[in-house]
């Protein structure tokens, strides 16, 4: 084969690669690789590298900065100790292991110096740099150049690349020089349909995440919300399952799960990823498997959970309200997916935007209770610190209520019941041994002095009386007669028995008056419901009604034995009846008495309150509360003291 047939060979080998190049979308640093194979065949030079100088103190593939070797010219001033040269790429392949060429340490050197020079990359620098051979003879013209072309002004890579051109001859050297200027635009053209594909990956991700917010902002409820948005996650980045979670207390709670309804806490799915949730919030960061070795977060709980559902990836994310991280968002991918990098930031843009929609929702759907104490906790904090809120300002109300139950005094009252009753009140009892005639009366009447209560039978009285008058008449005819026989003995006899006879009539009629039972006074019935007693027998004496006064009444009280000791008479105080509870009378102390009454199994003294006030409604009997005003004592004192009465009396104290 002829050389114009290889050099045929070899530019069509270059178009190829150059045809590749233009259609790459690979990584970096493998463009970069490919474009040095592709300039170092069409300049017709062995080797080439792309460099770049760092601060950094390792390079990108780990290796350190290749030194130039011993037998190489010594630098003319010393190298900072920070600067270093990163190699990114280099034709041949050199390995970490393998010792740097001369050309390459060459290379390192010149654009060493150039910075120390300069601190931007000169143009200047692609005039060729000769390379001094060890056996080379003094004086004598060097047999390989370099060839350093910045990259600054073309391309945003901040470089330098260097190739090596094993010839002296200045005419080849400025056509090696020449061509490598051309193929520099590949990487030029590589960056701008980067940044172009960048921009559209941009522009689809702020698409997928403003049609999140869109979908969550078309509901109104927090499930309706946080459905429509894991469903639009799932479906625009190809997730299996998407779920929300929510802070409520110290866990995390499953809230929505993409394409489910009803989500039921006892699965263990639910389990799983509540527990990878919690991790998340823990850890106030994005976590997610498969993660590298150097990952700055523990994932136990989700590699768990991807383990167990066969996930290929698992990616959580937290939202934050106010810089506190309130929720969390998983993603869950099946076999042969995975969350990329460029995924991840679209996720995050998504959160970003719907987060805060999802957070407002669920502190509006809460019931008023739970709203309430979320309010007051914000508004505490303010005050006591966000960490530990309601235990400080538990803390500082405890100390506060000790103040006030030990220094603020209130009135102490003694409550207890009481029953109104009359003064005096007067019977009516049965005049003689007889039967009911007629009730003409019952408790709750109000009669007049001598009114008709009810009457007895007075048939027999009658009878009895009709025949007393007959014998009156009777005994009157024989005194007559023996008076007249002029028998002074008979006529004493007849007249003694016609007094006698008479003196039972006027007990008759006297019976008869006093069968009509009459009110001796004018008031109110309050004994003496009879209706249902008509005709039964009744004995002489037997108290058949009751009247009392209207306008003298009084109250009693039933005094605890317990609380009599704070009890003195003349103290005042108010009693409101159960039939009239806004109509409260006031009333003084008149007499305690002294002996105790044993009254549904306890013990309690009686005591005679006089009324300051009468009331229309005023009836004996009626019944109510009356508190007692005893004097100003500590709140603490009056709440604690029937508990501390109680704890004396059984430990003696």
């Amino acid at each position: 084969m002829d050389d114009a047939t290889a050099t045929l060979m070899n530019e069509a080998n270059a178009r190829a690669w150059v045809d590749r190049l233009v259609r790459f979308d690979g990584p970096p640093d493998q463009f970069l690789r490919e474009l040095l194979i592709v300039q170092c065949r069409f300049a017709d030079v062995p080797a080439g590298a792309v460099l770049r100088l760092t601060q950094a103190p390792a390079l990108v593939d780990g290796s350190e900065s290749p030194e130039a070797p011993e037998n190489s010219e010594p630098p003319a001033t010393p190298e900072p100790t920070a600067v270093r040269v990163e190699v990114l790429a280099a034709q041949p392949a050199i390995s970490p292991n393998d010792t740097p060429p001369l050309w390459l340490a060459h290379a390192v050197e010149a654009l060493k110096q150039a910075t120390r020079e300069q601190p931007t990359l000169p143009a200047s620098m692609i005039v060729p740099v000769p390379i001094a051979q060890p056996d080379g003879m003094y004086g004598q013209a060097a047999r390989e150049h370099l060839i350093l072309l910045p990259t600054a002004g073309l391309t945003s890579l901040d470089g330098v690349e260097a190739f090596v051109v094993p010839t002296g001859d200045p005419q080849q050297i400025q056509q090696a020089r020449q061509r490598l200027e051309l193929s520099l635009a590949l990487l030029t053209l590589y960056e701008m349909r980067r940044t172009l594909n960048q921009r559209d990956a941009d522009l689809e991700g702020l698409a997928t995440a403003t049609r999140a917010l869109t979908a969550a902002n078309h509901q109104s409820k927090f499930r309706a919300v946080s459905l429509a948005f894991c469903n639009e996650i799932a479906s625009r980045f190809g997730a299996e399952r998407v779920s929300v979670g929510i802070l409520e207390g110290k866990y995390v709670k499953l809230r929505a799960m993409s394409q489910t309804e009803h989500v039921n806490r006892k699965m263990a799915v639910v389990q799983r990823l509540e527990a990878a949730m919690e991790e998340c919030l823990d850890q106030d960061v994005e976590v997610y498997v498969p993660a590298s070795s150097e990952a700055g977060f523990v994932n136990r709980a989700h590699d768990a959970l991807a383990q167990d559902q066969r996930m290929k990836a698992v990616c959580s994310l937290p939202l934050r309200r106010d810089g506190e991280p309130v929720a969390v968002i998983t993603v869950e991918k099946t076999e042969g997916q995975a969350v990329v990098p460029g995924e991840m930031d679209f996720l995050r843009m998504a959160c970003d935007l719907a987060g805060p929609r999802l957070l407002e929702r669920h502190e509006r759907d809460r019931w008023f209770g739970a709203r309430w104490a979320a309010g007051s906790r914000a508004a505490l904090a303010a005050f006591v610190g966000p960490q530990h809120t309601w235990a400080k300002a538990a803390a500082v109300g405890l100390l506060v209520a000790a103040a006030l139950l030990t220094f603020v005094k209130i009135p102490y009252r003694i409550d207890a019941p009481f029953a109104f009753e009359a003064v005096t009140q007067r019977a009516v009892p049965a005049p003689f041994d007889g039967f009911l005639a007629e009730a003409l009366a019952e408790p709750g009447d109000e009669v007049a002095a001598q009114q008709a209560l009810g009457a007895l039978e007075t048939d027999e009285l009658r009878f009895e009386l009709a025949e007393r008058r007959a014998d009156v008449a009777t005994y009157r005819k024989q005194a007559d007669l023996a008076r007249r026989e002029g028998n002074a003995v008979d006529v004493q006899i007849a007249q003694a028995q016609a007094d006698e006879a008479q003196a039972r009539i006027d007990l008759l009629e006297y019976r008869l008056e006093q069968a009509t039972l009459r009110s001796p006074i004018a008031g109110r019935v309050v004994v003496g419901d009879l209706r249902q007693q008509v005709g039964a027998p009744v004995r002489r004496g037997d108290v058949l009604f009751e009247v009392a006064p209207l306008d003298q009444q009084r109250a009693e009280m039933l005094v605890a034995d317990a609380d009599i000791t704070e009890v003195a008479e003349g103290m005042t105080g108010t009693l409101a009846a159960a039939s009239e509870p806004g109509d409260p009378i006031g009333f003084t102390i008149e007499t305690i008495h002294p002996i105790a009454e044993v009254i549904d199994g306890g013990n309690v003294f009686r005591l005679k309150l006089r009324l300051d006030a009468s009331r229309e409604w005023l009836r004996p009997g009626i019944e109510g509360v009356a508190n007692i005003d005893v004097g100003q004592r500590a709140a603490g004192w009056v709440w604690t003291r029937d508990a501390r009465n109680w704890l004396r009396l059984k430990l003696w104290w």
